[in-house]
């Protein structure tokens, strides 16, 4: 059986590039670290973005494609 868990999360500070990128870093290994201890998952992947508005938006109403 296949799924999928999403997880959002917002951050809200003053930084620039740098620090930007240290954050998505950090992030990124924590989530690979959890990834890499559960031997039930197939892939993961992260992004980073700017985030756009204060709405939060539902996650169970976001729909996904792979191309």
């Amino acid at each position: 059986m296949k799924k999928r868990a999403v997880i959002y999360i917002d951050y809200e500070y003053e930084g620039n590039f740098v620090e930007t990128t240290e954050k998505y870093n950090i992030l990124k290994a924590k989530i690979k670290s959890i990834v890499q201890e559960d031997p039930d998952t197939d892939h993961f992947d992260i992004d980073f973005k700017e985030r756009r508005g204060n709405h939060r938006p539902d996650i169970t109403k976001m729909k996904f494609r792979s191309s």
